[in-house]
């Protein structure tokens, strides 16, 4: 084959469009060296890194290296030993160091969502050192800093003075001749200073002649007096010119030194510049990342080709997208339709996808699922090529016989106009066995044709697809639509008369055609009147369904307000009905003016407070979850029928049907008439007979919730020396242990233990406050570490 896979496919193109999204000449020449591979690991490594970019730029973030000159030059430069480099490249060099250290930093703070650039960027060595001394010693114009070395500044030092010597001696000169106006200046000759004198005066002054001016009316004299300054100076320049030298040559040295760290630097600059300049290709184009198929399926969704959306963009044209799924036993599609350039985008766009997603690059596309070929092989020569050299019958014959040669079950085959260039009947034949043939080595081929016979071969063999590349006959455009199912018609006579020809000539082209393929005109015709009625009636029902949809979550989210709006109405009010009853207890405490009555009372009347307290919050839940229950026929939700039940087939743990609820609550325990149940984070208790019924649970999955209980021994027996709470809230742990106490005070216990656990020390830290409010506390302390430590709390009790 003459030409290339990616030549025919337009994919320098594809590369161009990339490279101008790179920022740096590194990222420019990765671009370029990207290569079709068949390394599955490596092309999802790309991607993975791909994906985190464009995340990135989602984020509203960029990442450009748009101020870093190309180091290529300089860094080969340092390869091999001797060489010394120039100060503009050594700014150059420390363009690339400070970017370096500027790509460490990018994404420290954001390393979690992108680990993958964070790697990147951290394998970037610190070249701060380095970076310092060239700062120090090239200033930002490209000079030698005197700060270079303590002997350059020295020998700065001593061009100065020796200037201004020369200089003054000069003058002296000057003002002892008298010299007029036009002849009283120093300037320089031959890097050494001199005096200007007229040609007539010229013995008047003792010294070297270094020119004249243009008219030879003036001449320049060195002044005796001056010549051994003036060698002093070029001696002193030369010393400058070798310790700018010799600096030079230390700080190439200390580049060379880190030349490999340098290189692994601008490679990372260059992958990373890669990824986003794909990142952006992809924003830029909707594109997506290709996944790779491991069953042999090749699935794309809003399929386009980038270099033609590119250019309709900049005519403000849309381009139409192709949807295409081959795979499994069907993976040959005969494409036909107006010869109107359609079919050949088709093709392209196909096979760029493949080039693309094998190269790295993300595919113009919503969705692309391929597997991964060994070969695209492509015989494309019609007018829409990029050049028209095989638009021969014998071209195509020879480029077919190569793709057969080449092709395996992985390989990709574009075949444009199929059996061309002779005979319809000998064309149509040659197509058919071509394809058969293809057909054998089980790869996928996409092959256009408008010869009737390659269509019925699509709809009668097994495995082959026919696929239709639609025509406005109205506007004698193509709609570059692809519908797979139904042939596509050549639509020759329609389009002759949409351009103009008489209905005379028209008439009696239809008669002269046979009748079975005007049969099957107007049959294709008929398919395709089908299939846009059936998309009509698709798009009509996915946009019903979007609304009804939308009209949902409305409903929902009005549901949600309203039922927020209730449950704060009620806490609301349950705080301000605990505020009133505890305002009163107060004041009915504080009116009590015996001491001990009072404290005694105000011990009874926060007991009191913390049971009222428990139950008005339970009595509140309960309200809660009820008003949520009964607001759910809001939502047309209905409520399944169970009978009663018997109290004693309740075990704790048993999920059970509660009248008003619609999902099942966890039953824990019977008080008296009624069932004490939880319903998600929060517990009530609902009367028995509301009990409407017992899921059974399978037995492999049953499980019974682990309880915490705490029995106080009756008065009349010996009173217990310790409680477990562990497990408890603070608020049930405080209640239990007021108790507790009381009991051990009657019982004249000088001490008991509270066994609280360690936890998260919230339950430590409520008990240890409750209990420096106790009269009847003396001392509260932590056991000792070998009986349990902070664990256990030991409370002396008042005598």
């Amino acid at each position: 084959m003459s030409r290339t896979a990616e030549e025919i496919l337009e994919f320098e193109k594809l590369r161009e469009l990339l490279r101008g999204r790179s920022t740096c000449a590194p990222g420019k020449r990765a671009l370029d060296a990207l290569q079709f591979s068949r390394d599955r690991a490596h092309l999802e490594k790309a991607f993975a890194l791909i994906d985190e970019a464009r995340e990135w730029l989602r984020a509203g973030k960029e990442l450009g290296f748009g101020a870093l000159a190309d180091p290529e030059s300089w860094l080969a430069k340092i390869e091999g030993p001797g060489a010394v480099l120039e100060a503009g490249e050594f700014l150059e060099a420390a363009q690339l160091l400070e970017t370096a250290s500027w790509l460490r930093q990018q994404f420290r703070d954001d390393e979690d969502k992108f680990p993958l650039l964070a790697a990147r960027a951290e394998s970037v060595i610190d070249f701060r050192d380095v970076l310092g001394l060239i700062r120090r010693a090239i200033l930002p114009t490209g000079e030698i800093s005197d700060d270079a070395s303590p002997e350059l500044r020295k020998i700065r030092t001593n061009i100065l003075q020796t200037r201004d010597s020369i200089q003054k001696s000069l003058k002296q000169v000057l003002r002892a001749r008298n010299a007029g106006a036009g002849e009283d200046y120093v300037t320089l000759r031959n890097e050494r200073f001199v005096i200007p004198v007229r040609a007539e005066q010229r013995r008047g002054v003792q010294g070297i002649v270094h020119g004249a001016s243009g008219t030879g009316q003036t001449v320049f004299v060195e002044p005796f007096e001056t010549v051994d300054a003036n060698n002093q100076l070029v001696q002193f320049s030369e010393e400058e010119a070798a310790e700018i030298v010799r600096i030079l040559r230390g700080l190439t040295e200390r580049l060379r030194m880190v030349r490999g760290p340098l290189v692994s630097a601008v490679e990372t600059i260059a992958e990373l510049d890669g990824a986003f300049a794909r990142a952006r290709f992809a924003r830029d184009f909707d594109a997506a990342i290709p996944n790779f198929s491991d069953g042999g399926e090749l699935n794309f969704t809003a399929l386009r080709h980038p270099v033609l959306e590119d250019k309709l963009r900049k005519e403000n044209r849309p381009i139409v997208p192709m949807t295409l799924a081959l795979g499994g036993d069907q993976k040959l599609l005969v494409i036909s339709g107006p010869n109107t350039g359609g079919k050949t985008v088709a093709l392209k766009s196909t096979g760029i996808a493949a080039l693309s997603a094998q190269c790295g690059i993300p595919v113009a596309a919503q969705k692309a699922v391929l597997p991964l070929f060994d070969h695209v092989l492509v015989d494309i020569g019609d007018e829409q090529s990029i050049a028209a050299d095989l638009s021969t019958f014998s071209s195509h014959m020879l480029n077919l016989k190569s793709i057969l040669e080449s092709a395996t079950q992985n390989s990709l085959v574009l075949v444009d106009e199929m059996g061309t260039g002779t005979a319809p009947e000998e064309g149509a034949a040659l197509a058919v066995a071509l394809l058969d043939e293809l057909k054998t080595k089980n790869c996928f081929v996409l092959a256009t044709t408008h010869h009737d016979r390659l269509k019925t071969y699509a709809a009668a063999s097994p495995g082959v697809v026919n696929a239709a590349v639609e025509f406005d006959e109205v506007n004698l455009r193509p709609t570059y639509r692809l519908t797979v199912g139904v042939p596509g018609g050549s639509s020759g006579i329609a389009i002759a008369r949409r351009l103009g020809l008489t209905q005379r000539i028209i008439e009696r082209a239809r008669e002269l055609m046979a009748p079975e393929s005007l049969e099957a005109a107007d049959l294709i015709a008929y398919l395709h009147r089908t299939r846009d009625e059936l998309d009509r009636l698709q798009a009509q029902m996915t946009q019903e369904r979007h609304t009804l949809e939308e009209e949902r979550k409305k409903l929902r989210t009005e549901w949600l307000e309203r039922q927020q709006k209730r449950i704060a109405e009620l806490e609301a009010q349950f705080a301000e009905m605990q505020r009133r009853f505890e305002q009163n207890v107060a004041s009915v405490v504080e009116a009590v003016k015996d001491r001990e009555l009072r404290a005694q009372m105000e011990k009874t009347s926060r007991r009191k407070l913390q049971e009222v307290r428990s139950g008005a919050k339970e009595d509140l839940n309960a309200a809660i979850v009820q008003t949520i229950s009964e607001s759910q026929s809001d939502l047309g939700v209905t409520q399944s029928e169970f009978q009663p039940i018997a109290a004693e087939t309740l075990q704790a743990g048993a999920k059970i049907h509660v009248r008003g609820f619609t999902k099942p609550l966890i039953f824990r325990r019977i008080d008296g008439n009624s069932a004490e149940v939880e319903a998600g984070p929060l517990r009530m208790k609902v009367a028995l007979d509301e009990i409407t019924g017992i899921e059974q649970p399978a037995a492999s999955r049953l499980r019974v919730a682990p309880s915490v209980s705490v029995r106080s021994a009756p008065r009349e027996i010996a009173a217990a020396s310790e409680i477990n709470v562990i497990g408890m809230t603070v608020e049930q742990a405080t209640e239990l242990v007021d108790k507790f106490l009381d009991d051990a005070a009657l019982a004249h216990l000088p001490q008991v233990r509270i066994i609280h656990g360690h936890g998260t020390g919230a339950l430590r830290k409520g008990l240890a406050g409750y209990l420096k409010t106790q009269p009847l506390v003396a001392k509260a302390s932590f056991e000792s570490e070998e009986h349990g430590g902070k664990a256990i709390t030991v409370v002396e009790l008042r005598n």
